[in-house]
């Protein structure tokens, strides 16, 4: 038996095991072809790699071009002017508000509102639409201003930027933000409303990247539950890349076999205390607070979302144009044999990257873990934990849907249908 998955992006199939009539099992089998970024990049200079991992994913391209640029800096000892530093934050929190406004908006307001489509959700309440396609193009206009274009920015290089807009452009924001608010927290008076049906308890490991004192972001450092460990001892020892034969994606597990959730779940519950007061207001307001399940994940998208727009309207009003463009037109450094990895938060979850560099300084090898590989165990995981000993129906399986979709997997760059397999284990030779 199929039954189709929409509001996920990928392709891939959810595959019940069914013995004696009841649920065993359920798996993610990722289907999409290997697209070999991590081959493509070996013998290119740091300054292509920077551009071409943008590509990888067009909803989170400038998480991995912003990666990229910092891994290198780092292990070559390129100084960053703080401008450019706070330009490419800007940048970077202008796609969380993008990935947040599309997640929540048209993947969490059908489930929401019980309508079947997004479609059908603007035949009845209009009002609602049009808030969230102004959030919607208002983070269209930030990203074609600060990064270029809409998808897959490539307005980051290793020691700066490309090009930064006009004072026109910056005003034309400014004069825009304001009404923004007013459509987000209309909005949000109908998603902050709206309690999961499906309870659980988070009894799984959280990663996230360490952050001394801010909202979790970028660095050099991730945080298990209460553990902190350096990118490289994390990503090289205390995780286990698994790859199962029913899946052309990897799967990771803290050794020992636990799964782990990555993601805005995940930073909200560490870091909910350094978000802006005027966020946990609001959240208060609706008495939301950590710790929040997967199935939560709505309300921390909420108030991400909300936070990234306090920081950037709090840049666009001190906005002060400069070229910070020639701060580093060029690039120079020696030959090197270095490791350059660093971690981001993309808006699914950490991305990590790491770089063995030759003696010419091309590259020799890459690794490339995004949050969606490092979520696929928890999601099965949980998936099973829901459903195991129930028989084989469509509540059953709708509750398989609600895991995938409240994850927000990025399986692949283009939005498919995921196929509901459900195999009577009995029945197989």
């Amino acid at each position: 038996m199929k039954s189709p998955l929409t509001l996920v992006e990928g392709e891939g199939s959810v595959v019940i095991i069914e013995r004696e009539g009841y649920v065993d099992r359920v798996f993610y089998e990722i289907t999409e072809a290997p697209r070999f970024f991590e081959y493509i990049v070996r013998g290119k200079s740091p300054e292509l790699v920077v551009d071409f991992v943008s590509r990888v994913c067009g909803l989170c391209g400038v998480s991995y071009t912003f990666l990229a640029a910092k891994a290198f800096e780092k292990c070559l000892n390129i100084e960053v002017d703080s401008d450019v530093e706070e330009f490419r934050e800007i940048l970077h929190l202008a796609e969380r508000v993008k990935s947040h406004a599309l997640h929540v908006f048209l993947m969490n307001l059908p489930e929401i509102t019980k309508t079947r489509s997004f479609s059908e959700l603007a035949e009845r309440n209009p009002k609602v639409v049009k808030n969230a396609f102004n959030i919607i193009s208002y983070s269209r206009k930030l990203m074609r201003v600060f990064g270029g274009r809409f998808h897959n920015v490539v307005n980051i290089k290793i020691g700066g930027v490309y090009f930064t807009p006009s004072r026109d452009d910056v005003e034309k924001l400014r004069n825009e933000i304001n009404g923004i608010f007013k459509s987000l927290t209309e909005l949000a008076d109908i998603i902050l409303s709206f309690k999961s049906s499906i309870h659980l308890a988070i009894s799984k490991p959280q990663l996230c990247v360490y952050a001394e004192k801010s909202y979790s972001h970028h660095g050099e450092k991730v945080v298990l539950d209460n553990a902190i460990y350096t990118t490289e001892a994390f990503y090289r020892n205390i995780v286990n890349v698994v790859q199962k034969e029913y899946s052309t994606a990897l799967q990771y597990r803290v050794k020992g076999s636990e799964s782990f959730i990555v993601g805005p779940v995940s930073r909200f519950n560490r870091y909910y205390d350094r978000l802006h007061s005027e966020v946990k207001d609001l959240l208060n307001t609706y008495n939301w607070r950590p710790p929040l399940s997967v199935f939560e994940g709505y309300i921390a998208r909420i108030a991400e979302l909300y936070d990234a727009l306090l920081t950037i309207r709090e840049y666009l009003e001190n906005y002060k144009y400069r070229d910070i463009v020639s701060v580093k037109n060029t690039v120079e450094y020696k030959s090197a044999n270095n490791v350059c990895e660093y971690a981001v938060e993309a808006p699914r979850g950490v991305l990590y990257h790491r770089y063995v560099l030759g003696k010419d300084c091309k590259i020799v090898e890459c690794d490339i873990v995004t949050p969606t590989a490092q979520n696929l165990a928890v999601m099965e995981d949980i998936a099973t934990q829901l459903t195991r000993g129930k028989r084989a129906l469509e509540e059953t399986i709708a509750i398989a849907k609600s895991v995938a979709i409240a994850f927000d997997p990025c399986i692949s760059c283009s939005v498919h249908t995921l196929p509901v397999k459900v195999i009577n284990f009995n029945k197989q030779s």
